[in-house]
């Protein structure tokens, strides 16, 4: 009869024994969601807008990839003028055609600049040389208009399979270009910033994702337009927020 007890007495203790368990459980549980909570608001990333965003003014500025974003102000930075943003692009225009425009299409008042100049040398075979001189040019001149200026420079897109009929295999030379343009940030460490637009838009064979482009290979298309004005944007932004 004693040794029958013992189960008996092991059962109501354990039994007596939940509700404080339960009261360390919850108690535990309140306390990690508390620090779960604060943490998560610690580390909550901030909306990347630009400072004095209403008064900014960018302009993009180059051959036809700038053309074709006429329009896409609105919907491609936000939390700015839509009037503040001019996209002046030049179809087919070389960095020596773009060079005279400058003055004119770059005004002295502007804040950050986005240039594209550098696909239609590479596909005229103009020398790296010759175009990086012509680079150099230009944003000297952009630097004596606004010593403050932004000037961000994207590297040379790649160029599809599908333009190899008319264009040939330029591989080799985009990786140079894209090479030289990574020295000018090293150049004009106050003033320019690179902008990355060859690695989201290539394939691992050096040639870029078709389904990007439109059937030229050459020019991107609706499905590649998120892809290019969203590298834009974030370049920008991000170059108009840090201290310089």
């Amino acid at each position: 009869m004693v040794a029958a007890k013992w189960p008996l007495r092991g059962a109501g203790n354990r039994v007596r024994s939940f509700p404080l368990k339960r009261k360390l459980c919850v108690a535990l549980l309140v306390v990690v969601f508390a620090v779960v909570g604060v943490s998560a608001q610690t580390i909550q990333p901030k909306p990347l807008i630009p400072p004095n965003a209403l008064n900014v003014r960018v302009v993009l500025f180059g051959h036809s990839w700038i053309y074709l974003m006429r329009g896409f102000q609105p919907w491609a930075f936000p939390n700015i003028p839509s009037q503040h943003i001019l996209i002046n692009g030049f179809s087919g225009y070389t960095c020596a055609q773009l060079l005279p425009l400058v003055s004119s299409e770059v005004p002295a008042s502007t804040d950050a600049v986005f240039i594209m100049a550098a696909t239609n040398d590479v596909a005229r075979h103009v020398p790296l040389a010759q175009h990086m001189a012509c680079m150099e040019s230009m944003i000297n001149e952009l630097i004596a208009e606004n010593p403050h200026m932004l000037i961000e420079l994207s590297n040379v897109p790649p160029f599809c399979q599908e333009s190899l009929p008319v264009y040939g295999d330029l591989r080799s030379a985009i990786a140079s270009y894209n090479s030289a343009y990574a020295t000018f940030p090293q150049l004009y460490p106050n003033n320019v910033v690179m902008v990355d637009m060859w690695t989201p838009m290539v394939q691992t064979d050096g040639f870029g994702l078709s389904n990007m482009f439109i059937s030229d290979g050459a020019h991107f298309g609706p499905n590649g337009q998120d892809v290019v004005m969203g590298v834009i944007r974030d370049g920008l932004y991000a170059g108009l927020a840090a201290p310089r």
